[in-house]
């Protein structure tokens, strides 16, 4: 590939994880390439892998915000790109498009850097400056470094592993649903029990990481009170998937991020392909499409 041109690997994301609102998050084997052609006389359109443009105006283009601020930031004068997008999921469906976006363009302007000499943004700096602009760290960081993901204080994050036989079906539905109106259904204040019955389930996927103990993680994933009380009402089909999913042996299902989309949670032992046939398809009767996948260690990537 020439030195005109860069791809990027962002993988996919689900956030919250049940009671891990705002906090937890978890990179999937899924996720989105992106291919930067640098062209002086280019205006950061971006296209799908079939050529054709996508239809994101210039202000909503967060992979040419985020690629602008950092040489911005050092001072450089940004090189024009065009940018060919392929994704495994759609966006909007809760698997972090705007992370992948964030991420793509902080690479692209960190390579610039190193092209030219400079110094590029060490990892701590990319943080902040992601966690700065998504608003919440959940989807980001994972989306930058793989991994589970428990945010800390101050930006800084755990990383862990999962169990070897940690698997997931990912439910991407056909319709979109903005973060923003999803937000717009939390409530402005939670009593004392709720919170405490969340920071139980926090402990509980800590627990499952540590000992395996499926079910303290299966007891967790049921009882979230901070937001899919407050958000799954308008999910078509959560509980009836919830329930399938947990009489065929998986850990639970949460919803992703603010939604629409669902994550179901299991061991590979525990649940046969016969099952998860059930499952995708019961949720393919209210308009999901499911990918069976892993957890992704490696974050974004940069091929040169």
């Amino acid at each position: 590939m020439s030195p005109s041109s860069l791809q990027i690997h962002v993988p996919a994301t689900t956030a919250n994880l049940g009671p891990g609102f705002d906090i937890l998050g978890l990179a999937l084997s899924l996720g989105t390439d992106i291919r930067f052609d640098f062209d002086q006389s280019a205006d950061f359109q971006l296209t799908a892998a079939s050529g054709e443009p996508l239809p994101i105006p210039a202000e909503k283009n967060l992979i040419a915000r985020a690629y602008k601020r950092v040489l911005e930031d050092a001072g450089v004068s940004p090189m024009p790109w065009t940018a060919s997008v392929r994704s495994d999921l759609l966006p909007g469906r809760g698997f972090g498009s705007s992370a992948m976006a964030l991420v793509s363009g902080i690479l692209a302007a960190n390579e610039r850097l190193n092209q030219l000499g400079k110094n590029a943004f060490p990892l701590d700096r990319q943080i902040a400056l992601l966690c700065e602009m998504e608003g919440h760290p959940d989807n980001v960081i994972p989306a930058r470094v793989g991994g589970w993901i428990c945010s800390l204080p101050g930006g800084t994050y755990l990383k862990r592993n999962l169990p070897a036989d940690f698997r997931m079906l990912i439910l991407s539905p056909q319709k979109q649903m903005s973060t923003k109106e999803s937000r717009g259904r939390l409530p402005d204040h939670y009593p004392l029990k709720d919170c405490v019955s969340n920071l139980r389930g926090l402990a509980a996927w800590f627990d499952y990481i540590e000992s395996g103990n499926k079910e303290g993680l299966k007891a967790a994933l049921q009882h979230d009170l901070l937001h899919e009380p407050y958000r799954t009402h308008a999910v078509e089909g959560f509980q009836e998937i919830r329930v399938l999913s947990l009489e065929a042996g998986c850990l639970g299902s949460c919803l992703s991020g603010s939604g629409p989309g669902i994550a179901i949670f299991f061991e590979k032992n525990d649940v046969s392909q016969e099952q998860l046939n059930r499952i995708n398809q019961k949720a393919s009767e209210y308009g999901y499409e499911g990918h069976a996948c892993e957890v992704d260690y490696k974050g974004a990537v940069t091929v040169r």
